[in-house]
């Protein structure tokens, strides 16, 4: 497959990419004080949520990191040339 196909493939699967609100940040949020503390006996009674928010965000962040250094080792046409 060429190059091309292959930027067009990456766009295209990219485009599909829905827009993810990961659950630390609302948790986050739901426990904050207006002057932006966290408030952490809350924190302790949501541990279960916590866990699994860290969970959520460490899994998302890893696939991130794999798309990312998939795409850094796709090469431009300029150096398909001098390959």
């Amino acid at each position: 497959m060429s190059e091309t196909a292959d930027i067009d493939r990456i766009i295209s699967a990219l485009k599909k990419v829905r827009e993810k609100k990961l659950l630390i940040i609302e948790l986050v949020n739901r426990v904050s004080s207006e002057g932006g503390q966290l408030d952490y006996y809350e924190l302790e009674n949501i541990q279960p949520d916590v866990n699994l928010a860290i969970a959520e965000a460490k899994t998302y962040g890893a696939h991130t990191m794999i798309a990312v250094e998939t795409l850094k080792r796709l090469r431009t046409p300029k150096e398909e040339e001098d390959v």
